[in-house]
């Protein structure tokens, strides 16, 4: 995508590989610049499939930690996943495995922090971080189990692929969980589980994110991976 150049003097995003638009990178700049001038901000970190190597995809999330215990309302474009946490329930919600807090320790990217908060987080977890829990991985392949059961009698072949890969993704984390392994984004999961011999699941997921065409017989197999 083209970005805007007008200021190019903080390399911080360019940790983001990919940005899914120049909407996205714009509004970046500008939290970071509100962060950098506001008190009440103590990092901002990029998570998701954008910031890692080797994959294509650009889905992004970013997490704010603020200082104050009601964090405050920040609204950002839909194409960014926007999570706003309090700085105290930090280490509480890392240390119960919360997966999005782990996952930023664990593959994030700080674009902004103060007086190296995020540092001494990673500091103090990296060699100690719990893995998220597989029963709650598994209870959400489930319920996307069955959303989309019932999402095929609507026709809708792009609302069916898109629970096809919802389900088949909180499958596939909580296959890896149940071995150990610390789920990397979306688009690594399918080496994962090869790597775990959980091909199947690894080649239906593959299909289904090169966005291969969903037949009703695929879907019967699909539905059989079951949770």
């Amino acid at each position: 995508m083209r970005r805007d150049h007008r200021d190019r003097s903080d390399d911080s995003l360019s940790q983001v590989l990919r940005w899914p638009t120049e909407r996205a990178w714009n509004w970046t700049h500008e939290l970071l610049s509100f962060a950098r001038t506001s008190d009440s901000l103590l990092a901002v970190i990029a998570i998701g499939s954008a910031v890692r190597p080797n994959v294509i995809s650009a889905d992004l999330d970013l997490i704010v930690i603020s200082v104050e215990a009601t964090p405050p309302r920040i609204s950002s474009p839909m194409e960014i996943d926007l999570r706003v946490y309090p700085a105290a329930t930090i280490d509480a919600q890392i240390a119960n495995g919360q997966d999005l807090l782990g996952w930023a320790v664990r593959f994030g990217k700080a674009l902004f922090q103060r007086d190296h908060y995020w540092d001494r987080i990673i500091a103090a977890w990296n060699d100690r971080l719990p893995l998220p829990s597989s029963a709650l991985a598994r209870e959400r392949a489930a319920n996307a189990h069955q959303r989309l059961a019932k999402i095929l009698a609507s026709g809708d072949a792009d609302a069916v692929h898109e629970q096809a890969v919802s389900y088949l993704t909180h499958l596939a984390r909580a296959e890896l969980l149940d071995r150990g392994v610390y789920p990397a984004s979306r688009p690594e999961l399918a080496s994962q589980l090869r790597a775990a011999n959980r091909s199947q699941i690894a080649e239906q997921l593959d299909r289904l994110l090169q966005n291969d065409q969903i037949s009703s017989a695929r879907i019967d197999q699909v539905l059989k991976l079951t949770a």
